[in-house]
């Protein structure tokens, strides 16, 4: 319903939210096994020509026996971030993505968004990425700062456990890691068009 009283309706987009412990490191060592244990291939952008802005090595995990309880971990994740701090009309997401960036690689992913803009996402379900989460599994590196960009960039305090909430329309990116390597767990959750 259209308002003229807007004020009534309006809600704060927080343009990230953090949350640390809902992984215990027991947890997160399991999570690192069993995403170790598959085969790592080098992370890609849509766009070839842009290829060099990101330097890491990924796979995906659909759920299956193995995984469920990460599965249903982060399914409770996120609907208690999403009622706490966004209230997005949200369906939820196919799988989760593991990514490392080596120091020997100079492992980074330069600015970029999450959302498909301009492009229909490449699952063709109609859906949208709305809220995107970084999981960081691992404190043994230097450098890989995480950072947004609303109007300039702000570097955003991560540690091992940490996890890190913003609409996927949001401009970040991950700094050239300069010591070890850095492991993350990412998922993209998915929604109808926005409205």
């Amino acid at each position: 319903m259209i308002t003229n009283y807007t004020a009534e309706k309006s809600s704060i987009i927080y343009p990230h939210v953090y949350w640390e412990g809902y992984f215990t490191n027991e947890e997160l060592a399991l999570i690192v096994e069993y995403c170790e244990n598959k085969k790592l291939e080098n992370g890609k952008v849509q766009d070839d020509i842009m290829k060099d802005m990101r330097k890491s090595k990924i796979n995906f995990s659909n759920p299956d026996e193995e995984n469920r309880w990460i599965f249903n971990k982060l399914n409770n994740f996120v609907q208690m971030i999403n009622d706490k701090f966004y209230n997005f009309d949200l369906v939820g997401y196919n799988n989760f993505q593991f990514s490392t960036y080596n120091a020997k690689e100079k492992g980074h992913y330069d600015w970029h968004v999450d959302s498909f803009v301009g492009k229909q996402n490449p699952e063709g379900n109609g859906l949208h990425r709305k809220l995107s989460m970084t999981l960081l599994l691992n404190d043994d590196f230097e450098g890989g700062d995480f950072e947004i960009n609303l109007s300039q960039p702000q570097k955003i305090d991560v540690k091992k456990g940490r996890a890190i909430f913003f609409p996927s329309y949001t401009l970040h990116r991950v700094t050239p890691v300069t010591k070890g390597i850095r492991k993350s767990l990412v998922i993209w959750v998915e929604g109808p068009r926005w409205k």
